[in-house]
């Protein structure tokens, strides 16, 4: 880049500051301070546009002139593309315009939208958030029942042919009365479970489950779910795995977090409730209005087209 305006960076070093241009008297926003080819900037135009520059590109313009001059041109060429969009006819580029001109109004509405919300003051919420918790609490507060399990798996997935389903069965059945008569869990574990994960933790299926939890198989939730008691275990259990002998290690019940843990998130959701119907009522201070003219015979001529038979 410095090489490309080593010319015109050996001009500004002689020269001081001044690049010798054609000078405009002013613009719509002020005093010229740069123009090529018809284009002109103003002084309050590009102070502006330099502001907007991150820190280390203004101080590279303002400590290197050659930094500066490519900036400048960067800037002005920016400018040269808006007015040849602004220079868009419909009449000379027909559909182009249009989609440009639509695209643009739409722009324009979330600028405004922005625009708006930067001024809305939001009243305190703090009220409206206790009630919302008390007529809302399963909403934001509820924390579902969670069970931590172990087991012991014969692995025979239903329609596989390398194992026989009734004498894995047989002996699931076997493993669970010997657990009913005091034999030790973990040794068992050991013994007979072919789930390598589990078996290396002593059975032990180290996942907090949740009644709808959605990756573990939806027999083995419900089996948990159905001991009752830390400590006892399932009957017989058929997965899509195989069969399961389940230890329910610890239970948790269903309770609700107290106001203080969930007051933040009620808030935000309120505000953000609060902001929308906001921009709501700001948007139909735009809508049709008692001073409305319709052409009718012109609005069937356009929409007659698109009618369908029904």
């Amino acid at each position: 880049m410095k090489k490309r305006f080593l010319l015109m960076n050996a001009l500004l070093r002689l020269f001081g500051s001044t690049i010798f241009l054609v000078c405009l008297t002013t613009t719509a926003y002020g005093d010229v301070v740069i123009e090529d080819a018809g284009i002109a900037m103003s002084r309050e135009e590009l102070a502006y546009i330099v502001s907007t520059w991150p820190g280390q590109v203004q101080r590279a313009a303002a400590n290197d002139l050659g930094d500066r001059i490519e900036l400048l041109n960067q800037a002005m060429a920016l400018k040269k593309i808006a007015e040849e969009v602004r220079a868009m006819t419909p009449e000379q580029d027909g559909d182009e315009y249009w989609l440009l001109e639509i695209a643009t109004r739409k722009m324009y509405q979330r600028y405004m939208v922005d625009r708006f919300l930067k001024t809305i003051e939001v009243p305190d919420m703090s009220a409206l958030a206790q009630e919302r918790y008390e007529t809302e609490k399963d909403k934001y507060a509820a924390v579902p029942p969670r069970r931590l399990s172990s087991h012991i798996l014969l692995l025979c997935p239903a329609g596989s042919a390398e194992c026989d389903r009734n004498e894995k069965r047989a002996q699931a059945d076997k493993i669970l009365a010997e657990l009913q008569t005091g034999a030790d869990f973990e040794a068992l574990v050991l013994a007979h479970s072919q789930d390598p994960g589990s078996r290396q933790k002593k059975g032990f299926f180290d996942k907090w489950l949740e009644p709808d939890e959605p990756t573990v198989d939806r027999a083995y939730r419900k089996a948990v779910f159905a001991i009752e008691n830390e400590g006892d275990y399932s009957g017989v259990v058929i997965s899509a795995y195989g069969f399961h002998i389940i230890r329910l290690d610890e239970a948790q019940e269903a309770y609700y977090k107290p106001y203080s843990e969930v007051r933040a998130q009620i808030i935000a959701d309120l505000v953000t409730e609060y902001k929308n119907l906001s921009v709501k009522i700001y948007d139909e201070g735009f809508r049709f209005t008692d001073d409305l003219y319709i052409d009718g015979e012109t609005m069937e001529e356009i929409f007659s087209q698109y009618k369908t038979g029904d």
